[in-house]
């Protein structure tokens, strides 16, 4: 049987329209499971944690999962991480070159060594020397750890994460080896480098590291962590370029994060 030519085009309308009603409807999942997956910052529920060290003031842990696990804008739903940020925020403290109260020194060697972390962090700030930027979804997630631990406001403590990567035929695998104490120095039983050094045995590569620089003072107020790495930072990110193959460097306050090769912390003073 034939047909008119308007009974043609009636049928070729009504196909268009129903292509475009799925393409539509393709278009809005997408757009729906993009925002689901955005709103989203938390480690999968197939990510792979394993308790190395535990005691009282100390842990010691990995932690493995994909990448694009943690590729997104959103930051943790956690109730520590709020309260953390809006104690910050209620004190004017959220900027990126934390004011605080001038360290107490008392001897010639403590000046000289402050003239170099103050040399450094004009550095760091100037921009000559790699980025500081909001915090990112993982190394949110890392300070949350740590902040779950022990309020980072009443307790300021320090953690340090050594976060490695592996290509797969999937996209990049991590394991972060984490480690926290109880207080402003960390245990070197938690710094986590022989376990590192496993992983590099077994063809991992070594990222970065991340570490935290606590909550300061600015006389009634709160302060941030100078979010720059110190001189003993620098020491030892150089010490591990050179004998672990460490290629970037992070220092986050919860707020912002340093980010810098480690070529690039030449341009900085180290003890």
């Amino acid at each position: 049987m034939m047909l008119g030519k308007s009974a043609v085009s009636g049928l070729a309308l009504l196909f268009t329209l129903g292509v475009f009603g799925c393409d539509q409807a393709e278009k809005q999942l997408l757009e729906t499971r993009t925002a689901e997956i955005a709103s989203l910052c938390k480690l999968p529920p197939d990510a792979a944690v394993t308790t190395i060290l535990q005691r009282d003031d100390a842990v010691l842990e990995t932690w493995a999962f994909r990448l694009e696990h943690v590729v997104t804008q959103a930051l943790p739903d956690a109730p520590v991480f709020a309260a953390y940020r809006a104690a910050i925020e209620r004190d004017g403290a959220d900027v990126v070159r934390p004011v605080a109260d001038p360290p107490i020194i008392r001897t010639d060697a403590e000046a000289a060594m402050w003239a170099d972390e103050f040399a450094n962090n004009d550095v760091v700030f100037s921009g000559a020397v790699g980025s500081i930027d909001a915090i990112s979804c993982l190394d949110a997630l890392l300070f949350v750890r740590q902040a779950e631990r022990y309020s980072p406001i009443d307790n300021p403590t320090e953690f340090l994460a050594s976060v490695l990567r592996r290509e797969a035929h999937t996209g990049p695998d991590l394991v972060v080896v984490f480690g926290a104490g109880s207080g402003a120095v960390l245990p070197k039983d938690v710094y986590g480098f022989d376990v590192v050094s496993r992983y590099l045995a077994d063809g991992w590569s070594f990222w970065y590291t991340l570490h935290n620089h606590p909550v300061q003072r600015n006389g009634e107020l709160l302060a941030l962590g100078v979010p720059a790495p110190s001189t003993n930072d620098v020491q030892l990110s150089r010490n591990l370029g050179t004998s672990m193959g460490l290629e970037s460097v992070r220092v986050t306050n919860g707020f912002y994060t340093f980010s810098a090769t480690v070529d690039e912390l030449s341009a900085l003073r180290s003890p």
